[in-house]
């Protein structure tokens, strides 16, 4: 199976998606109890969705995150996250120009070229020493550029909080990932390999938060959707709701 072939069946399936969320979001025009005029109406299959990924959490993800931590010096994990933070230049650059943020995709070439060759593949991140600083975007800001309808709220398993033009956004993010489109098995092994090391280390950079939203809190669902609404509305540049992660991999330790 070629790379062509992938991505041509990835496009008519983002197609297709896109059309259905136009449908759903046409459809369903009443809000979730009022809550910043979101719409949840598959909120008791969200809650499933929600109780698989808190044990996920709680069995896996989490002991995981503090062995990882805990015993991997902060150096190499420092590394890690340089290395994943370069291989999503490529998707800002071709999300700032579709938008037409001709500026900021010309800091993102700057930062690819910079941090590939000088910085190691990305290891070290020697464009932000420069004063290139990454700026992130997404094609779920894309789709909102071009006014496509976010749709319901969406949780997605073993991801967390999203929309349904946000879980588009994910899938479409992934086609422009330099490991996924370069053929053979070593870029599919690497590519899942910090995938992994990302949302592993995520996860022990941000515990004290995520341990408060899904352990501590009286309906962990509802507090995390509250507060992936609350982070959308506050980062909405179009009166939309636009899907961000809840924790940035890419944020500084």
């Amino acid at each position: 199976m070629t790379t062509l072939y992938i991505f041509k069946k990835v496009k008519k399936i983002i197609i297709t998606l896109i059309v259905c969320t136009v449908c759903v979001n046409c459809s369903n025009p009443t809000f979730n109890k009022g809550t910043l005029g979101i719409s949840d109406p598959y909120e008791k299959y969200n809650r499933k969705i929600h109780l698989f990924n808190k044990a996920a959490d709680r069995i896996v993800l989490r002991p995981v995150s503090q062995v990882y931590g805990n015993s991997i010096p902060q150096s190499f994990r420092l590394s890690a996250n340089n290395f994943y933070g370069n291989l999503q230049e490529p998707k800002r650059l071709s999300n700032h120009l579709i938008q037409g943020e001709y500026g900021k995709a010309s800091v993102d070439l700057s930062r690819l070229l910079i941090n590939s060759t000088v910085g190691l593949l990305g290891l070290f991140d020697l464009a932000s020493w420069i004063g290139f600083f990454p700026e992130e975007t997404n094609f779920d800001e894309t789709f909102s550029y071009f006014s496509i309808p976010t749709g319901p709220y969406f949780e997605i398993p073993l991801a967390g909080p999203s929309s349904v033009r946000g879980s588009l956004g994910i899938l479409a993010d992934y086609t422009v990932n330099p490991l996924v489109i370069l053929p053979g098995a070593v870029p599919s092994v690497s590519f899942i390999t910090f995938e992994i090391l990302s949302i592993v280390n995520k996860r022990y950079e941000y515990s004290k938060i995520i341990d408060a939203l899904l352990y501590d809190a009286s309906d962990s669902y509802s507090s995390s959707r509250l507060t992936y609404l609350q982070k959308s509305d506050h980062s909405n540049l179009n009166s939309d709701f636009l899907e961000i992660e809840l924790f940035d991999p890419l944020e500084n330790f």
